[in-house]
């Protein structure tokens, strides 16, 4: 076996990417193309598919996915994440 033909690596936590995008971009990116192409046009499906991506990637920057379940906590309606461990976060005084 040939060295120069294994791929090492650069990190155990990088995570894996599907052409050039990680998971959730690769969502982010095709979804509203999709939608896009289905209801407008391509070119206006390509220019929000961008806006999304751009905007993922600078919500993202510097730290990971967490942030982002962290803002959607806030932000949407409890029934949606349906977490158990953590209170509704429209409730604000907890203890007395």
């Amino acid at each position: 076996m040939n060295l120069k033909d294994t791929y090492i690596p650069q990190s155990l936590d990088a995570p894996e990417r599907y052409l050039v995008f990680t998971g959730d971009e690769l969502v982010a990116v095709v979804a509203p193309l999709l939608i896009c192409i289905l209801v407008a046009n391509f070119l206006v499906g390509l220019l929000v598919a961008s806006a999304c991506l751009w905007g993922l990637r600078k919500f993202k920057q510097g730290s990971s996915l967490g942030r982002i379940v962290r803002a959607a906590y806030w932000i949407l309606p409890g029934d949606v994440l349906r977490l158990k461990a953590t209170p509704a976060s429209h409730l604000r005084e907890l203890a007395g």
